[in-house]
């Protein structure tokens, strides 16, 4: 394991559950409909771009079962590109749910970062974890205007992260 890359991909993650955040309350707050609009499609073409940089340094660090890492993250960044494609250009409900979709892959990919992250610290790998597993769970919620489970989910993952990058700053130094 190289912890200077899952430091990295770790500020990624957290920068991109930031953008997620604030995509998911202002959902929450106008509506599924909001999903279709030029703001809210921004924010997760953002999200999308640093998926790309998140899953290089994850790559680089060298997980736990790498492979699951490198097979699920490849297979969600194409889904939720191709979503994304749809829902900009098409303006089409479906590229939202092609985009819930190719979610659902990211914690398992995360099952690689778990393992690793379990050896800093079982608490906060489990936050990162099991928080990124409530994030996805929660996204069909929405849909009945329940969409908070999802933002909980996104703040116990960002804590989880948080809680690792303090831990990693005193490994590191």
């Amino acid at each position: 394991m190289n912890p200077r890359y899952l430091r990295q991909g770790n500020y990624v993650s957290l920068i991109a559950s930031l953008i997620i955040f604030f995509g998911l309350i202002y959902l929450e707050i106008e509506g599924i409909s909001y999903a279709l609009s030029s703001t809210f499609l921004l924010l997760m073409w953002i999200v999308w771009v640093l998926a790309l940089p998140s899953f290089t340094y994850y790559h680089l660090t060298r997980l736990e079962k790498p492979k699951i890492m490198d097979y699920f993250a490849i297979l969600a960044i194409i889904i939720t590109l191709a979503g994304l494609i749809i829902a900009t250009f098409l303006r089409e409900f479906i590229g939202i749910e092609i985009i819930v979709a190719g979610y659902t892959f990211e914690p398992i990919a995360g099952i690689s970062i778990y393992l690793t992250a379990n050896k800093i610290n079982k608490i906060f790998s489990s936050l990162f974890f099991w928080g990124a597993v409530i994030f996805t769970a929660g996204l069909p919620l929405y849909l009945v205007n329940f969409g908070y489970v999802s933002i909980i989910g996104d703040v116990i993952k960002m804590l989880g992260i948080v809680g690792l990058l303090s831990l990693s700053r005193k490994v590191l130094a």
